[in-house]
């Protein structure tokens, strides 16, 4: 069996447009029932979020080469799960905010003028935050990200502090809010929108994409570890946002739909390095079984 061309397929952008027919596809059947029409909103979103990541990979090649495969499989996790694909679209805008982001962070690596871009990074962040709290735990991994990218001096902690409060400062400025109107968030509970056996479903996705997560971080460690600094400085940063969503996604479980794009996006950088880094001919058979419990779990989801 030649298995090289499956693995070009899988790895190449003919698989990638399959992947996002199938997502669109897994929305429709959910935009009649309890879902409104925003769900092809959120899936615009999520196409937004893959190419986002793919160009920042393309700019920087913190993955081993230029693939579409994070793509595919960013695509295919989250339309395994409805509630993503066809619900609240925060969790995709979400993403869009952390990778507009990391554009903006590793291209400061190690520049003696970075105050500028921790400024402007802040403010997209605290500007998120306004719009879902959810993205107020990004605020310390970005600082810990800039820290990697040896940037992160008094001076960039004064930019971080001017940039997180002006957002603040404009809105109510401008009298967009007044002082009164600031509120703590309203916390989120998925769990009273689902019945009992969705419940548990989606604990166990989200349980097993942790478990997923983990275990291809240790799989690529010692290899990412033998890249070059730079390289390393962008990878930890994945590493550091992995740890610390699904700390988030325990801590603030009932706003977990929110945190679980950005956790899938995390598994699609760790696929992407395991695929270009193994040899093994046979490696498409582990894309395969992925593939095989989306669908699994995305015909489970329909059925409930």
């Amino acid at each position: 069996m030649r298995c090289e061309p499956i693995n070009r397929f899988l790895g190449g952008l003919p698989f990638t447009v399959v992947a996002a027919i199938a997502l669109t596809l897994s929305v429709i059947p959910f935009l009649a029932g309890s879902y409104s029409f925003s769900g092809f909103g959120n899936v615009a979103c999520i196409l937004a979020t893959g190419a986002l990541l793919y160009f920042l990979n393309k700019t920087f090649s913190f993955i081993r080469a230029v693939t579409t495969i994070n793509v595919s499989v960013l695509l295919l996790l989250v339309a395994a799960n409805p509630h993503l694909s066809a619900g609240d679209p925060r969790g995709s805008l979400m993403c869009i905010v952390m990778l507009a982001s990391a554009f903006i962070l590793f291209g400061s690596y190690n520049r003696r003028d970075a105050q500028r871009s921790i400024f402007i990074t802040f403010v997209i962040l605290m500007l998120g935050a306004l719009l879902h709290y959810a993205c107020l735990y990004l605020i310390p991994v970005f600082m810990l990200g800039f820290m990697q990218m040896r940037v992160m001096n008094f001076k960039g902690f004064l930019a971080m502090g001017v940039g997180l409060i002006t957002p603040l400062w404009i809105i109510l400025g401008l009298g967009i809010v007044s002082p009164g109107e600031i509120t703590l968030p309203e916390m989120q509970n998925v769990w009273s929108l689902l019945s009992s056996g969705e419940s548990w479903l989606l604990l166990t996705v989200v349980i097993a994409s942790a478990v997923l997560l983990v275990a291809l971080m240790i799989v690529n460690l010692m290899q990412i570890y033998s890249y070059k600094t730079q390289i390393r400085a962008y990878n930890g940063f994945f590493s550091v946002l992995s740890i610390a969503t699904m700390i988030m996604m325990a801590a603030d479980y009932g706003n977990i739909l929110s945190y679980l794009p950005v956790l899938n996006c995390c598994i699609a950088v760790q696929v992407a390095h395991t695929f270009t880094i193994s040899d093994n001919p046979r490696r498409f058979i582990g894309i395969v079984l992925l593939l095989a419990a989306c669908v699994a779990s995305y015909g489970i989801f329909y059925y409930y």
